[in-house]
């Protein structure tokens, strides 16, 4: 009966109310036990030993000493629990805890088969991992999506600031959660590289510009790119592919995909404008500046004339703005270039013709070699 008494179970109300209940009975039947001796004295003989009774006195001196540690962990834990979850110093407390612990384990082993024992053990054992839990869970990585995710998976709703407390944290039930709460952790980890990434990516686009100089013979301002906006092209459109073929992308599909359009269009117009470009600075003074030629071949100098006018006009489309993104990324601007690319290609076929056709003018090679600033 005594073994069955509610103090022995982790269940039970007023602990010590109870305890002195019964601490004050076994008192009462020491002391009988003790009149009882006295008297057996006097006739000299031999009081059989109380087992029963000296059992009992051990097993509630060590119960109330299992239930001060309950108290105690409660205790701790009540407190901590109003604390502003991200004021937590869960060093300390696991350091507590293990001391804690470490002093549990060392009762009576007799004591490690009672369902207090076994409770405070496993409350001990949550607690660590839920604190642990709590130390994933302050990373800098972390944010408001990730919260709604982890109440998606804990089934717990709460609002989530910098005013939370661990209380709000430990209703989750983190302990259950433990890989859930590392998946998500670290999918915010990789979601951050992916943020950084984009971030430095937006910076290095918001000032990447092109460089202009003057056409010598029109004095027109043309284009002019460098080495290191090609290089960072070509960097910025292999990081993205990476991203895309990330498990972690989800998030950032939009983003990335824009990007990728962005930085492709650019990459596809530089390209084709620098041709369109190159090709015009050359044949310009020959269709334009040499009457002859015009004279020679008058259906390619009409040809080339109408290519001047659509190339100043994209070329000034694209000097009104001269960051590389927005000046490549204009609606049809591709379509134009490659058509004028197409035309010039035309023009460059005609007067390659002509040069073989007239001994006597300088090969092809000799007008490629005229000057020119492209």
């Amino acid at each position: 009966m005594f073994k069955k008494l509610p103090f022995f179970n982790w269940n039970c109300k007023n602990v010590y109310k109870l305890l002195d209940k019964t601490n004050g009975e076994l008192v009462e039947l020491e002391a009988e036990m003790v009149k009882l001796q006295e008297q057996v004295n006097l006739f000299e003989l031999t009081l059989p030993e109380f087992k029963p009774m000296n059992s009992a006195r051990k097993e509630i001196r060590q119960i109330k000493q299992l239930w001060d540690y309950v108290f105690i962990f409660r205790s701790c834990i009540d407190e901590w629990k109003k604390t502003p979850w991200k004021k937590i110093d869960v060093e300390a407390m696991e350091m507590e805890y293990k001391k804690f612990a470490k002093e549990v384990r060392q009762m009576d082993k007799e004591l490690k088969v009672r369902d207090v024992y076994v409770q405070l053990e496993a409350a001990i054992k949550n607690m660590m991992t839920s604190l642990r839990a709590v130390t994933e869970l302050q990373n800098p990585a972390i944010r408001e999506r990730h919260w709604k995710q982890l109440m998606q998976a804990t089934k717990v709703r709460f609002v989530m600031d910098d005013s939370t407390t661990l209380s709000e944290l430990l209703a989750l039930n983190l302990h259950e959660y433990e890989d859930e709460v590392k998946n998500i952790v670290d999918k915010s980890v990789k979601e951050m590289a992916m943020e950084k990434i984009l971030k430095e990516l937006n910076a290095t686009w918001v000032n990447m510009s092109f460089a202009t100089e003057v056409h010598e013979r029109t004095n027109l301002k043309l284009l002019v790119t460098s080495e290191e906006l090609i290089e960072t092209l070509e960097e910025n459109q292999v990081a993205l592919q990476n991203m895309m073929t990330s498990k972690f992308i989800d998030f950032f599909l939009d983003e990335v995909s824009d990007w990728q359009k962005k930085l492709s269009n650019a990459d596809q117009v530089i390209q084709v404008f620098f041709e369109v470009q190159h090709k015009w600075c050359y044949l310009e003074s020959i269709f334009i500046g040499s009457e002859d030629i015009r004279s020679q071949l008058p259906e390619d100098s009409k040809r080339f004339e109408k290519i001047d006018r659509d190339f100043r006009e994209v070329l000034n489309e694209m000097l009104k703005d001269l960051n590389v993104i927005r000046a490549t990324n204009k609606p049809r601007l591709y379509d134009k270039l490659d058509g004028i690319l197409s035309q010039l290609i035309l023009c460059e076929k005609a007067l390659n013709d002509y040069s073989w056709i007239r001994r006597g003018w300088h090969s092809h090679d000799s007008i490629l070699c005229l000057p020119q600033i492209c």
